[in-house]
């Protein structure tokens, strides 16, 4: 079974340069041009011969009960953390598990009502992600040089899941098989770290620009007792592809039209490995990659550190 929906992605203009968001274009009017709505086949990743794994595709399907109250934000950050630590080294065969952040996924960001964005136990944004992204790119490495501070690889994990416990049965979560798209398709952009509604900060992320090659895939009716976990940035991958997976919230056209609204919550930790006898040269050798300018020719400041012109929500 697959589904035919919608995603968006990186208009193909800014191929090789470094793509703005709103509060970094110039005028507003660039906004339209960021990036375009295309059509994909997302596949049931469940009818893969062989499950996928986060070496093969990525991305892997864990089952992983829990007891915790997953609202409980002291009770996620202790008990339910150790959990995850535990299950990712099981699954990586990491030497440890390190750090430790979550948000909440609940609405559709710009609506009101049902369907609207409700507060989330932790102040996180709680908007269903809409666009095509990876959170992470290398620029990343330079904040996790606390978490990861001896000279060793890592890769950093999102732990993707039902927080009310019930069957995710809308929005899924679409994700790209890694050994599917080219590095000529992924560029950099200006992104937002959404952990604090009360003060968002920049992040680079990255972006791809659609390819007939690239396959994606999904779980429907994830159950609560299901984990989704998938690459967001690996230090032991040379190509730009394997590092991260791409990946977006999708309507779902099979989805009940009185389905419960999703409300996900997703756990980012990083899985340490081997040491790096030269980390300071492959760091060097990835940040080169990212883009600093924008297809404007303007030069881009946008890296790290507080959005200056950002407004919180009223009453937050």
């Amino acid at each position: 079974m697959a589904i035919t929906t919608t995603a968006n992605f990186a208009h193909p203009k800014h191929r090789g340069f470094r793509i703005p968001n709103h509060y970094s274009v110039i005028d507003n009017a660039e906004l339209a041009t960021l990036s375009v709505t295309e059509t994909i086949v997302v596949h049931n990743a469940r009818e893969l011969e062989t499950a996928p794994t986060l070496g093969t595709h990525g991305f892997q399907l864990v089952h992983a009960p829990t007891n915790c109250d997953l609202f409980n934000t002291d009770e996620v950050s202790t008990t339910f953390y150790d959990e995850c630590r535990s299950m990712l080294q099981n699954v990586t065969g990491c030497h440890e598990v390190r750090g430790g952040g979550h948000e909440y996924r609940n609405g559709f960001g710009g609506e009101k009502g049902e369907r609207g964005v409700k507060p989330t136990p932790n102040g996180s944004g709680g908007a269903y992600a809409m666009g095509i992204h990876s959170d992470m790119c290398a620029a990343v490495e330079h904040g996790f040089s606390r978490i990861v501070p001896d000279a060793r690889h890592f890769q950093s994990i999102n732990i993707w899941r039902s927080a009310d416990r019930v069957r995710i049965q809308m929005m899924p979560l679409a994700v790209c098989d890694i050994g599917s798209i080219s590095p000529d398709d992924i560029v950099f952009g200006d992104g937002t770290n959404t952990g604090n509604i009360r003060q968002y900060t920049k992040v680079i992320d990255q972006r791809i620009i659609h390819s007939p090659t690239q396959r994606w895939y999904y779980y429907p009716d994830l159950e609560p007792d299901e984990v989704l976990i998938f690459r967001q940035y690996d230090t032991r991958q040379e190509s730009l592809a394997r590092r991260t997976v791409f990946h977006q919230a999708v309507v779902d056209p099979t989805s009940s039209e009185d389905a419960p609204m999703r409300s996900t919550i997703e756990v980012r930790m990083q899985a340490v490995f081997e040491i790096e006898t030269e980390k300071e040269e492959r760091k060097a050798r990835f940040v080169g990659e990212i883009s600093d300018h924008y297809a404007d020719g303007r030069k881009c400041d946008w890296w790290e550190g507080p959005i200056e012109n950002y407004v919180p929500p009223d009453g937050v």
